[in-house]
């Protein structure tokens, strides 16, 4: 099924008017109005965009608004029975692209009813703002969401690394490094490097004049989350898919995967 159909056009506008993370990363959400089953439509979702949405994705105030404004009523989620322990609702896993997350969500308030022993597959019901279990094989409406995040599993040195995205850009979009200031974002990111081939990734960090910059030239606005004074070699910031911490510092002639981002230029209008 091709990306058409004002439904979608709509629901993309408003997401990227609205679900905007900080300028470095955006969400946008898709909306199909073609019905499929709730595997049908997962699938659609990963080799299409990212993945279905769930409820950390979207804002649910805003979709329940746009739902309601164009009649529609239920949407498949990223909301499933988890099949190793029954009567327990997990989100999909969207860092494995396979199982689910480990948080029960059977106690939300967003639930209308508990679901019946067979109905496995979780739906938003934008009349009664609620979650509901149906059927898997049910078939509905879905919506899925893309970010602005590219990865790319090259291995190359910082400098290569910078290099290598911005010459991805064009006259419509401008590539670079990742550059990304909010800490509440950086477990989403962390969550996009899980396809990397190596621990660590670059990113837009670098230490410069005794302070650190991201390659699109802002300030690291927490400074304390790195070394005030790095060794000599370590004046490159990464993101490691294991380790807690926000950002690591690293030899910037070690080789290793990297993460772009990119924006869509303005266009000039006569």
């Amino acid at each position: 099924m091709g990306k058409n159909g004002h439904p979608e056009l709509l629901l993309l506008l408003l997401f990227n008017a609205a679900v905007q993370m900080e300028t470095r990363l955006l969400l946008t959400i898709y909306f199909f109005s073609k019905e499929l089953t709730w595997t049908d439509a997962r699938q659609f979702c990963q080799t299409n965009h990212i993945d279905m949405i769930t409820w950390d994705i979207v804002d649910p105030n805003l979709l329940t608004t746009w739902l309601q404004n164009q009649e529609l009523t239920e949407i498949w989620i990223g909301l499933h029975e988890d099949p190793e322990q029954l009567s327990a609702w997990r989100w999909i896993n969207v860092k494995t692209g396979e199982g689910l997350t480990g948080e029960d969500v059977s106690g939300s308030s967003y639930w209308a009813t508990q679901p019946k022993t067979d109905y496995s597959c979780g739906s938003y019901n934008s009349a009664r703002k609620k979650w509901f279990g149906n059927v898997c094989s049910e078939t509905l409406p879905f919506a899925c969401y893309d970010d602005n995040l590219v990865l790319l599993t090259e291995n190359k040195t910082w400098e290569e690394a910078m290099g290598r995205c911005r010459e991805m850009s064009s006259a419509s979009y401008k590539y670079d490094l990742l550059s990304v200031t909010r800490p509440t974002d950086f477990s989403y990111v962390r969550d996009r490097i899980y396809r990397a081939t190596s621990e660590e990734v670059w990113t837009g960090l670098r230490f410069l004049g005794g302070e650190w910059w991201w390659s699109d030239g802002e300030t690291l606005d927490h400074q304390e989350m790195l070394p005030d004074c790095p060794s000599q070699w370590q004046h490159c910031g990464m993101l490691s898919k294991n380790n807690t911490a926000n950002w690591t510092s690293g030899d910037c002639s070690e080789r290793r995967n990297f993460i772009c981002n990119y924006v869509k230029l303005q266009e000039d209008h006569d």
